[in-house]
């Protein structure tokens, strides 16, 4: 479907336009830098959990361009991955670059094709499915340099922040909506019944804030119970987080001479962080109550 035929659907109208703003340009890069020590911490945890250790990288030239080399690929497999699923579903997709106000470097996949909502979202989302199961099938195939796969990894999730953010963004809205993207913003068409679903990215700020408090709030105040209760069960050692790794957040230990515990701030901010980050976007997914019934098609 092209833009100059959604006016001849009945009862369609533009009802939201989602661009790529100062602000969600800013919000989008503190997201992505949030994520990289979310989505490190994951494929690090995979990695370990399939090796049996943490896995390390020369720093020697060749190395570094090998690194360099694959988050290349892996930016372009992202897009082609876009472009494809775009194909599956009829339509013709046109790549691209640009800097969203000197601010925001990235590539792009676009069309003319018009999709409803639930086919736009699996273009939005299948990079980072597609490209994280071959990773981690990859991972368990080729284990002796499983860890070259982290940062790729890690990279192309963290990309994707926008994807999710505009997925999620769209799960508020019905089924029956239309989407018409550029590289620059969406237009969303809905019936005249639908209600305009707001789309800032000024919620996602407070609820990434709340969820950032409560979660240190947490950490803290239940550091004192969880050492008392590990003592009282006799337990030898309890790590949270990745033991003797960069993502350790707190350690205990248990012998003759009593126990210990170690915790690192740095871990807990970063933790605390992450998880504010994921609290944000799941409220931003939250369905929005509509004012009055919405016709659904069949």
């Amino acid at each position: 479907m092209k833009r100059s035929e959604i006016l001849e659907l009945k009862d369609y109208k533009e009802i939201n336009k989602i661009e790529l703003s100062k602000e969600l340009a800013i919000i989008w890069n503190g997201m992505g830098i949030l994520s990289l020590f979310l989505f490190g911490y994951f494929f690090t945890l995979v990695h370990t959990s399939i090796t049996q250790n943490t896995g390390n990288f020369e720093g020697t030239p060749v190395a570094i361009l090998i690194v360099l080399s694959t988050i290349v690929f892996t930016m372009l497999f992202h897009e082609f991955i876009h472009g494809l699923v775009i194909s599956m579903y009829g339509g013709k997709p046109k790549y691209g670059t640009g800097v969203a106000h000197y601010i925001l470097p990235y590539l792009y996949t676009t069309t003319e094709t018009i999709f409803r909502r639930n086919r736009f979202i699996v273009i939005l989302i299948a990079p980072l499915i597609v490209i994280s199961v071959l990773g981690v099938i990859s991972m368990i195939t080729f284990p002796a340099i499983a860890h070259w796969f982290i940062i790729p990894l890690t990279m192309n999730a963290a990309g994707a922040i926008g994807d999710l953010w505009m997925t999620f963004s769209l799960l508020r809205h019905p089924e029956h909506i239309l989407l018409a993207d550029d590289h620059s913003g969406l237009t969303i068409y809905g019936k005249i019944t639908d209600k305009v679903v707001n789309t800032s990215p000024k919620g996602f700020i407070s609820d990434f804030f709340i969820g950032f408090l409560i979660v240190i709030s947490s950490l803290i105040v239940l550091l004192a119970p969880l050492t008392i209760i590990l003592h009282d069960l006799n337990v030898d050692s309890f790590v949270f987080g990745i033991g003797n790794g960069y993502f350790t957040v707190f350690e205990y230990s248990s012998g003759e001479g009593g126990f210990g515990i170690s915790m690192n701030p740095l871990q807990m901010l970063f933790f605390s962080g992450v998880m504010g980050l994921i609290y944000g976007l799941s409220r931003s997914g939250k369905p929005a109550k509509p004012e009055r019934p919405i016709n659904r098609p069949v």
